[in-house]
């Protein structure tokens, strides 16, 4: 079962954005197509979460089309509504062309915990959004960290994080200095207490990372 309300941890897309960005420089230590798949997964989840949606299989069903009280949710799940028959691969495809990593980070700044930079090139302007300082960066993988040397059991939105993690490879960055007895703590949470809705996205945000990556190597 999923847990019956939510919290402010339930933002797990936020927290899978900052950790995505190294302590040093804040810059973004995944490609621009990974991190989008991530953050589609981490919406998702915390539409999930909220009971707004339902994920059996691949597909999606919309249980509740109330608006969410922020504006990433809000806007995907306003898309679902109007237009539920496309699978979660698909769903996830769509949201990583740029929309989740550009909602996520629109959020955080409206939070205080990123920056925008704009930056100039011959192309135009670019903006990109940088983590305010190392500390807002390094949080949501310290906070793993712990739990995970201390052997103490997740949140079940830090397990889908956690899942999102090591669903886009970010472990090798964020986790690295993990023991492996830590991280072996970490995957049996995720193969263990995710509800089954959860454990699926995951799992469909982790196919769906392999496959963008054969991609670029074929």
């Amino acid at each position: 079962m999923l847990p019956e309300r939510t919290s402010p941890q339930s933002l797990l897309a936020d927290d899978l954005y900052l950790a995505a960005h190294d302590t040093v420089h804040g810059k973004c230590v995944l490609t621009p197509a990974t991190l989008g798949l991530g953050l589609s997964g981490g919406i998702l989840a915390e539409l999930i979460l909220r009971r707004r949606i339902d994920l059996r299989g691949d597909r999606l069903s919309l249980l509740d089309g109330r608006p969410t009280s922020d504006i990433a949710s809000a806007a995907v799940l306003g898309q679902i509504e109007h237009e539920n028959r496309r699978g979660v691969r698909d769903w996830i495809a769509y949201l990583a062309t740029g929309i989740a990593t550009d909602l996520v980070a629109r959020r955080l700044a409206k939070t205080g915990k990123v920056e925008r930079h704009a930056r100039r090139s011959l192309f135009g302007t670019r903006l990109t959004f940088v983590p305010v300082d190392t500390v807002t960066s390094g949080r949501p993988a310290t906070r793993i960290r712990i739990s995970a040397d201390r052997r103490e059991l997740l949140a079940i939105p830090d397990i889908v994080l956690t899942g999102l993690v090591f669903a886009t490879g970010l472990d090798q960055h964020a986790l690295i200095a993990l023991h492996p007895t830590g991280r072996n703590h970490l995957l049996d949470q995720i193969h263990r207490r995710l509800p089954l809705p959860l454990h699926d996205l995951v799992g469909h945000a982790e196919a769906a990372v392999g496959d963008a990556v054969m991609a670029r190597r074929a």
